[in-house]
């Protein structure tokens, strides 16, 4: 059996998905969907530091309605999931605080009022009491439990990759998949800020590897980057799959029936992204700037995306250039609904980030048959499949000539367009799925044969 982990979506603070969160939300849903039983979706226990099956309100809260009829759980009822709790505290009595958060939510089934806090609350007075009897003598430490589902691989979820429990959880299963998006943080620091799990993310992703970890990445690109890193650091690996990323969007609007262009009451050029200093926001601003100046009437910029880090420059920028409110705009987050609108009206696309693991919403302009221009970096060019105009991230006056190219020649737009019409497929959810599913069962088979 092998499973998907849920826990980095378990712990999302809510708001739009975007990025790593969407495609982690796809592996859940597509893994509570399929029929197999030997596919399961899991989240790691804090107390024990092994991956259970979820509780039933974790699985409501991230399946929607479409899961396997055989996959659904029933809560047992507060007796029941008070008992369990009490059970895992002796077991594990030396656990964290998180790990009382969990069980509370357990016990209550999914409560985040009174009830919840009461319980979380004594809970914790009553690990207080274990941990105070193992350190007077007065009990012995308590045999660890069997998990609940006994796995061969688990894709791990970007939260324990680059956390805490990365290095305990490598022993609870016969092999760890993870996905790779990138290796920014490591091979470009100075696009990323420098807290803790970034600092991390480095070291945590060679001990895996070392550990014999397969990865799946979303990309060549991000393949390469990672094969050139570990080559570097004399480390080899064990596995690597690469899988097509899904046109979640696309087939999202494609059941609601709205994939087709609609007219814009204004022209509008469209930058769907995290505002942060590695998206190259302050060019396009110097961009629309420059227009200005020179009386250039371009299309208004929409940036689509919640503010990120280390934007002091942008930010000073925008304020030292008030009159560019008029000519740029910055939505902050959006529902899946309103980026569909965007995607259907816009007039073209932009994405001139310095590096990406992929660059979705340059694929996803793509799908809904809106040309774009992206930067040279690899993974765009790949996301783009090569048919979209691609100039380097440092060169303001080549995206100045394209912009404008785009924005007033007709017959260039129409070209790009029907080559998008032409070449280009919007990936299935099925087919990722499929290749996804195909890479841990042979992750499986060939820790099988190792074993043998």
């Amino acid at each position: 059996m092998f499973a998907i982990d849920a826990t980095g979506l378990l712990s999302w603070g809510g708001g739009a998905l975007a990025g790593i969160q969407r495609i982690e939300d796809f592996l859940i849903k597509a893994a509570f969907a399929d029929p197999d039983p030997n596919i399961e979706v899991v989240a790691l226990d804090l107390s024990s530091q092994r991956f259970r099956r979820l509780y039933p309100f974790e699985q409501k809260q991230l399946s929607a309605d479409h899961i396997a009829p055989f996959r659904v759980r029933r809560w047992a009822g507060s007796a029941t999931a008070l008992r369990q709790a009490f059970k895992a505290i002796r077991n594990f009595p030396m656990a964290k605080r998180e790990a009382d958060r969990q069980l509370a939510s357990m016990a209550t089934d999914g409560e985040t009022g009174l009830r919840s806090i009461a319980a979380r609350l004594l809970f914790r007075a009553y690990r207080l009491y274990r941990r105070a009897r193992l350190q007077f003598g007065w009990s012995k430490p308590a045999a660890p439990p069997l998990t609940d589902v006994e796995l061969s691989t688990v894709l791990i979820s970007h939260q324990i990759l680059v956390g805490d429990n990365r290095a305990p959880v490598s022993n609870t299963t016969n092999k760890i998949a993870f996905l790779c998006h990138d290796l920014i943080p490591t091979i470009r620091p100075d696009l990323v800020s420098q807290g803790k799990l970034e600092r991390a993310f480095g070291p945590n992703l060679e001990s895996l590897v070392r550990s014999g970890a397969t990865a799946f990445c979303t990309s060549r690109a991000a393949g390469e980057m990672l094969t050139s890193h570990m080559g570097q650091a004399g480390i080899s690996l064990a596995g690597l799959h690469r899988f097509p990323m899904p046109s979640l969007l696309h087939e999202a609007a494609s059941r609601r029936n709205m994939t087709s262009r609609l007219e814009a009451g204004e022209p509008f050029v469209l930058y769907c992204s995290t505002i942060e200093v590695r998206k190259n926001h302050i060019m396009l601003a110097r961009i629309w700037r420059q227009a200005l100046d020179e009386g250039v009437k371009l299309p208004k910029l929409v940036c689509v995306g919640r503010w990120g880090w280390m934007i002091e420059e942008l930010k000073t920028y925008l304020k030292s250039h008030p009159e560019l409110a008029q000519s740029i705009v910055f939505t902050g987050p959006i529902s899946d609904d309103d980026l569909i609108g965007y995607y259907r009206t816009a007039s073209f696309g932009v994405f001139p980030s310095h590096i990406e693991g992929w660059g979705y919403a340059a694929s996803e302009c793509l799908d809904f048959g809106v040309p774009v221009i992206v930067s040279t970096t690899p993974s765009l060019i790949e996301a783009t499949g090569g048919l979209m105009p691609a100039i380097d991230s440092t060169d303001q006056a080549g995206w100045y000539a394209a912009i404008r190219r785009m924005a007033e020649d007709k017959a260039w737009h129409a070209s790009l367009t029907d080559s998008i019409a032409r070449q280009h497929q919007p990936t299935s959810v099925a087919a990722s799925w499929a290749a996804i599913k195909a890479g841990l069962q042979a992750t499986a088979a060939s820790m099988a044969l190792q074993r043998k």
